[in-house]
Formats: structure tokens, C-alpha cells, sequence
């Protein structure tokens, strides 16, 4: 059975940690929805690229999809912190034990939710002050606590993807998609080049 993946945006989300996402699961083979959370199907970016959803957060269900993803970007984040039903929709997939992922501002959305209760988590530099149920912080780039996946910001968001696919997918399907995008030699470049 193919795995489903929603990703909700809201007006000024961060494009590369909304999109990579979108990118790197689909390529996996996973079946991926782009949802708005507003009553407009247009949804535009922090940086005002205006991105063509698939369906509206008031159209679909919790038990539709094994995985939500919640790009950062502001006022993204903030605009999601202030949707009700975002809040509810994170935390019926929490409790069903389904993926709630995060990048960058982004779990600032999944704490506000109570998601992140006692859990270990990281975000953008400077914001884990603004997280206030984690147990712990950490600074590594992606941070898999259960059913919880956590990531630094859009410089990450190629790690972060990754890591979504293998949670669905599997190592195997992870590693296909970093040699598809040639994230395994540009890392060999990187570690020959100091």
C-alpha cells in the first residue's frame, strides 16, 4: 500500500522546506499532498513564490496520510500556530502514532500543538527558546524522536527530506534519492575540498 504524506502551507512558508519535501517523497514513489490551510488554493511564500496546493486542510482527514510535514518561514509558522483546525490535525496524527515532521520555524507549530512534550527536538538557531514542552534540545541536523522528526532550517531541508523517506520508505529508498539528486558527490566534493 502506498504511503501518504500532506504537507501544510500556510501564507509565508519557507519555499525550499515546503518543496524539497514534496520533492524527495514523490520521487520515493510516496504519494504526497500539498494542502492549504486557508480557503485560497494559491499559497504564497515567505518570498512571495505563489505555490498551487492540491487540497485544503478542511477537505481531508488524519487518517488519510501516514505522515504531515510543517515547513518553517515566517509569518508561515506563525499563521499556522493560529489555525485551529492545524492544531487539532497535528495532534489526531500524534495520537495515532503517524509522523509529524518539522523543519526550521516549524516545530514552534508542533510545540504550540503539545506534540513535542517531553520529547527531544531541534529547529532554527535562536528558536528553541520559543520551544517550550521539549525535554531536551539538540543541534545535530535532523532529530528522529519516535514518531517526531525535527530539522534545522532550509540549509537542512535536503537531510530532512531524506529522512522522511527512509521513515516511509526505507534506507534503500533514501539512498536512491540522494544519489538521484547528487547529494553523495557533492558531500565526497565537500570533504575533499577544505
Amino acid at each position: 500500500m502506498t504511503k501518504r504524506v500532506c504537507v501544510l502551507l500556510a501564507p509565508g512558508y519557507e519555499e525550499v522546506e515546503a518543496l524539497t519535501p514534496v520533492d524527495y517523497l514523490r520521487r520515493s514513489g510516496i504519494d504526497v499532498d500539498i494542502v492549504s490551510t486557508t480557503d485560497e488554493i494559491i499559497v504564497p511564500s515567505a518570498h512571495q513564490v505563489n505555490v498551487a496546493a492540491d487540497t485544503f486542510l478542511a477537505d481531508i482527514a488524519p487518517s488519510d496520510y501516514d505522515m504531515v510535514v510543517v515547513p518553517g518561514g515566517l509569518p508561515g509558522v506563525t499563521n499556522l500556530c493560529d489555525n485551529d483546525s492545524v492544531t487539532a490535525f497535528l495532534r489526531a496524527m500524534n495520537s495515532d502514532g503517524k509522523w509529524v515532521t518539522a523543519l526550521c520555524a516549524g516545530p514552534k507549530v508542533l510545540d504550540h500543538a503539545g506534540v513535542l512534550k517531553n520529547r527531544c527536538a531541534t529547529c532554527y538557531p535562536g528558536w528553541e527558546t520559543k520551544l517550550e514542552t521539549i525535554s531536551a534540545f539538540s543541534t545535530e541536523t535532523v532529530v528522529c524522536d519516535g514518531n517526531i522528526i525535527t530539522a534545522r532550517g532550509a540549509g537542512a531541508a535536503g537531510y530532512f527530506a531524506l529522512a522522511l523517506v527512509e521513515a516511509l520508505a526505507g534506507k534503500e529508498a533514501a539512498d536512491k534519492v540522494k544519489s538521484a539528486v547528487v547529494m553523495d558527490i557533492v558531500e565526497q566534493n565537500l570533504g575533499v575540498c577544505k
